[in-house]
């Protein structure tokens, strides 16, 4: 095998002795393109080792060639490259062999000598960049040469499908260290300018929320980290190894760019609107790139059919770009100059780059001749045209005001929400509080452990009422507090606050007097949770102020035409208001003196409220007070009232709570409201009960089984109760069960929510905390139709 190298080498240094380059000048040129004394073979897709290219090389075909640049093109093919070289002068040379484009995936240097001795070289991407024997970003190669000798250059080239150029060209050591310097400034400065304007116009869109400036930075970076890639440095700098991402850096951030590239000019040439056929053939070409990045990552042969189809798309994409301009200026539409320049300049670069990336352009300009100059003059001339983008935003102040206001009223719809889930998540527990102590008094004979239970609910209800006046404090904002209108009876709302703050007013040692003449059947029709919130934050604050004497509660009425006139005075023996106090008593978070927020507590917005419920039902409300004696709060409030309509006759007992062997099917995700709904229920005769963690398990159940009532909580996981309602209103479990009863318990008190349960088909709506005998007044109605 020696002695056939020895022989082969031997005749390819004879052969091509009429084709190689002598050195034998006594000053040597510091650049030398030896193209035209090299021959070139495309040897398709087989992997031939240099033994097999020396072997068998009167059967491969050599062209020789011409020029200072041969361009493969795109291609995978492999190709091998021989030319020769001799030194005539008498002291030895070094030069080095700049071979193929950076990204280039092999390129395998072999010198063989006149003794057939074989030197061995490695460059190209599928290496670890420490790896090449000349660690540079470029394809180059070492070339030492001793007086009077010969050597015959073999060179392996292989890619992925890229297009290729083959400069060919001998660099002296101080010309290389020359053009090196050259190329850190001309490339630093480069990159630091698209660097910069990328920088600057995100910031721009952080500033002024546009899309435009979030497009184009993000294109001047992708199209700065193509350029990155194809000069080499990526591979040098981040990528260094043998990665799937190093080897696709360059189509990757070129489909990036275009696509990028391509939203930025819809919206600066506003498509959708001037030309809606140009925007609709952009979504086409949207859909081709994710085809062909899709194609790259799942199919590994695609990528050498990728390089040609994107530039294909590049070039069709501009002439989309172009299309668009031509029609908008020949409507006389407005189009901004410096986009225009910037787009000319680009699509004259990118022909030339196409032209010469398939190989049938002039060989004279190299590629970066070419793209690096025009990506610097598109880059500055689209920054101008941004700059007159930001210009022309600053002027349209009346839509950026429209725009803060949409902004705004977000802002209050999360706030909305934000308050209303807090709500939901607070009553949650709070029912379960209150259905225990609930359940627990009328278990227990004890009259001190039922009077520890009625402490325990008057305070939960205090709570919620807090809960309500947070709430109420978000709507009050917006102006949107409405009233609800149900019938109810003002005695037992206002018996109830009476007979829950007893105990606490006794505990402090003050006397209680509550009086009323008002009839306890008196039907009126109105909002009772607004009329017990009014109460409550009175009575309240009187509680609150109060150290010593006593606290009255008294209400008086009239009847005049079907209407009740409630006139309800608290007064107590308190710290009083000072007099330059009482006209601002009814602001926001107003409390008479810091002194006494830090003293008694409370949000200080309970008054506001008051004073917006008493408005809202178009009452008065006037307070007198005197410093250190007391204050006297009389509400007024008028209610039309309910004529007793003879009901019909029921089956259900109102004392006694009795089913008769109905069966009732709760909808509930918490354990411990379904534990407090399910005693209740249970408390009640010849009552069923049967649970449902969730909407799809109610589904689930109904289908198997016939049940007389849902009760349907709305905030669960894996199916709402807003979902259930409608699959069961829409007869997806059987027409025979889609009028059955269904009565909403939630805890999201909002008027929305109620709106919208009804709206889907619920026959009945309560919030948490559940009153028992509520319930049972709602389900029997439910049951009778």
């Amino acid at each position: 095998m020696k002695t056939l190298l020895i022989v082969t080498g031997f005749l390819f240094c004879f052969y091509s002795a009429k084709t190689q380059y002598i050195f034998k000048q006594k000053k040597l040129q510091e650049e030398i393109s030896i193209l035209q004394y090299a021959s070139l073979a495309d040897v398709g897709t087989k992997n031939l080792s240099i033994q097999q290219i020396l072997t068998n090389k009167n059967k491969i075909k050599f062209k020789k060639q011409s020029g200072k640049l041969s361009s493969l093109g795109f291609t995978s093919n492999n190709y091998w490259l021989t030319f020769a070289i001799k030194n005539e002068l008498s002291t030895p040379i070094l030069y080095y062999l700049e071979t193929a484009e950076p990204v280039t995936n092999n390129t395998n240097l072999y010198l063989i000598n006149k003794n057939g001795k074989i030197q061995k070289q490695f460059n190209g991407d599928n290496l670890d960049f420490n790896m090449r024997t000349v660690v540079s970003r470029k394809t180059i190669f070492k070339i030492e040469l001793d007086p009077g000798e010969t050597k015959t250059a073999y060179i392996e080239i292989k890619n992925d499908g890229e297009k290729n150029n083959l400069p060919l060209r001998l660099i002296s050591q101080e010309q290389l260290l020359k053009t090196t310097y050259t190329d850190q400034l001309v490339m630093g400065f480069f990159y630091g300018i698209l660097s910069i304007i990328a920088i600057t116009y995100f910031f721009f869109y952080f500033a002024i929320k546009e899309r435009s400036f979030l497009y184009y930075a993000i294109y001047v970076i992708f199209v700065g980290l193509c350029q990155f890639a194809l000069d080499g440095f990526y591979h040098q700098y981040i990528g260094k190894d043998n990665s799937w991402i190093n080897r696709h850096a360059v189509i990757i951030f070129a489909i990036l760019s275009c696509y990028f590239f391509g939203k930025y000019s819809e919206i600066i040439l506003d498509l959708k609107v001037k030309n809606y056929t140009s925007y609709r053939l952009f979504r086409i070409l949207y859909f081709l790139l994710a085809l062909v990045l899709i194609g790259i990552i799942i199919i590994p042969d695609f990528l050498k059919y990728s390089y040609p189809i994107v530039n294909i798309l590049t070039f069709v994409g501009m002439l989309l770009i172009l299309m668009a301009i031509f029609f908008i200026l020949k409507r006389k539409q407005s189009i901004d100059l410096f986009y225009t320049a910037g787009i000319a300049i680009l699509f004259f670069c990118i022909i030339l780059a196409i032209l010469m990336n398939f190989g049938v352009f002039d060989d004279r300009f190299s590629i970066d001749n070419i793209t690096k100059p025009g990506i610097a003059l598109e880059i500055i001339a689209l920054s101008l045209s941004m700059a007159n983008r930001i210009r022309l935003l600053k002027t349209k102040e009346e839509e950026l005001q429209f725009i803060a206001l949409q902004k705004s009223q977000e802002m209050n719809d999360i706030k909305s929400y934000f308050l209303s889930n807090m709500s939901h998540e607070l009553r949650t527990p709070l029912n379960v509080i209150l259905g225990l102590a609930g359940v627990m008094e009328n278990e227990s004979k004890d009259s001190k452990f039922r009077a520890n239970c009625e402490v325990i609910k008057y305070t939960s209800y205090g709570l919620i009422s807090s809960i309500n006046d947070i709430l109420d404090f978000s709507k009050i904002e917006k102006g949107q507090i409405e009233l609800e209108k149900s019938e109810f009876k003002p005695l037992e709302i206002l018996s109830k606050l009476a007979l829950g703050s007893k105990r606490q007013i006794e505990e402090k040692g003050l006397s209680f007097n509550f009086r009323t003449s008002l009839d306890s059947d008196t039907l009126v029709l109105g909002d009772p949770i607004r009329l017990q919130q009014i109460v409550y934050n009175v009575l309240g604050n009187a509680i609150k102020f109060t150290q010593n004497g006593e606290i009255s509660f008294e209400i008086k009425f009239t009847l005049e035409n079907d209407t009740l006139n409630l006139s309800i005075i608290i007064s107590d023996t308190g710290v009083g208001i000072p007099t330059q106090k009482l006209e601002s008593i009814f602001d926001l978070f107003s409390q008479t003196s810091l002194d006494n927020k830090r003293k008694f507590g409370g949000f200080g917005i309970g008054l506001s409220i008051v004073k917006s419920l008493v408005d809202l039902h178009k009452g008065k409300i006037n307070i007198k007070s005197k410093l250190n004696e007391g204050t006297i709060c009389e509400i007024s409030i008028n209610y039309p009232v309910i004529i007793k309509k003879e009901r019909p006759l029921s089956i259900y007992s109102e004392s006694d709570y009795d089913l008769f062997g109905k069966e009732i099917l709760i909808v509930e995700d918490n354990p411990m409201n379904q534990m407090i709904i399910q005693m209740i229920l249970e408390d009640w005769k010849n009552t069923v009960v049967s649970l449902a963690n969730d909407g799809a398990e109610c589904l689930e159940l109904m289908k198997n089984k016939n049940f007389d009532l849902i009760l349907m909580d709305l905030q669960m996981p894996v199916m709402d109760g807003y979902e259930a309602i409608m699959a069961i209103r829409n007869n997806k479990i059987g027409n025979n069960k889609i009028n059955i009863p269904i009565i909403v318990i939630t805890a999201d008190i909002t008027k929305e929510t109620k709106d919208r349960v009804f709206m889907l088909g619920a026959n009945d709506y309560m919030n948490k905390p559940i009153d028992d005998k509520l319930i049972y007044q709602k389900v029997t109605s439910a049951l009778i139709g």
